[in-house]
């Protein structure tokens, strides 16, 4: 019943209006969590990163120029219902080349967008680094995956293999806190792009700070500075924002890096992005 409710709100109410209900749901119940423990300890201090540098490092130019248009022959390069949209995908592509994970979490698959990407970089790198990402459904559902809903082709694990790369994934169904406060797993790297409401992205960035690996990272995606739109036509999701201010509060040591103006498109005509790094403060 509740799930037959919820297909009718969607039919019935714009997107943007359920958009502020969960927001204004998950600010509620954000009051109600109980401060959580934040282990900064493994989180890497934001003065040994230059995000500038990374997304002109002439290295990572090349591999990107060799690997985009391969990707682009089997995924394609436009923007898909709530899916990361290809400015971002390719952030994320730079952003593990520089970094050089071995070890990545995504929470948040949804149709693989940025899964593939992750993927892609991990294999240029050639260092045997793993992506485990985690959905609270079965991504590759041949019926009810989000893929089939929106019209795509492949279910992500079929683009993956299509790609060479399903060897570097694994998909994992489940609760991203169930998964994360049971993994004896340890990652370098940690994308947060799940449930958006302040409350789950509260406990998820506590359940995720403990699974880093010594100058391991976070990065959360819509992030919207001040709650504040960065498109034109958007509205912005303020639940990551809410919960960040709040672990601020609760711990100042943390930062919150937003990667503000790409160097290439984005979304409606802007080069804008809501990406934004969780690390330690410069003085920490």
């Amino acid at each position: 019943m509740l799930a037959i409710m919820k297909q009718t709100a969607i039919a019935i109410f714009p997107t943007s209006f359920l958009e502020r209900c969960a927001d204004t749901l998950g600010q509620l119940q954000l009051g109600r969590v109980p401060m959580k423990h934040i282990d900064v300890h493994n989180l890497r201090p934001l003065r040994s990163i230059d995000v500038t540098r990374v997304f002109c490092d002439p290295e990572i130019v090349a591999a990107w120029e060799e690997d985009h248009p391969k990707i682009d022959g089997i995924f394609g390069n436009r923007e898909f219902v709530g899916g990361v949209n290809p400015g971002d995908r390719r952030a994320l592509y730079f952003l593990i080349m520089a970094l050089k994970p071995r070890n990545v979490l995504e929470v948040g698959t949804h149709i693989g967008s940025s899964t593939i990407f992750i993927a892609a970089a991990l294999k240029k790198l050639n260092e045997n680094g793993k992506l485990t990402t985690v959905d609270i459904v079965d991504v590759n559902d041949p019926v009810r995956g989000s893929w089939k809903k929106i019209g795509m082709h492949m279910s992500p694990a079929n683009f993956a293999a299509e790609l060479g790369l399903l060897d570097l994934i694994r998909f994992h169904k489940g609760l991203s806190l169930d998964f994360m406060n049971t993994t004896d797993q340890r990652f370098d790297f940690i994308f947060l792009d799940g449930d958006h409401k302040a409350n789950a992205v509260y406990e998820e960035l506590a359940s995720a700070l403990p699974l880093l690996c010594e100058k391991g990272l976070v990065l959360l995606h819509d992030y919207y500075p001040n709650g504040k739109p960065l498109y034109p036509h958007c509205v912005a999701m303020i639940g990551p924002f809410l919960a960040l201010r709040r672990i601020q509060k609760e711990n100042p040591i943390i930062e919150v890096v937003p990667l503000g103006e790409l160097p290439w498109p984005t979304k409606q005509g802007t080069n804008m992005t809501s990406l934004a790094l969780v690390t330690k403060a410069a003085q920490a």
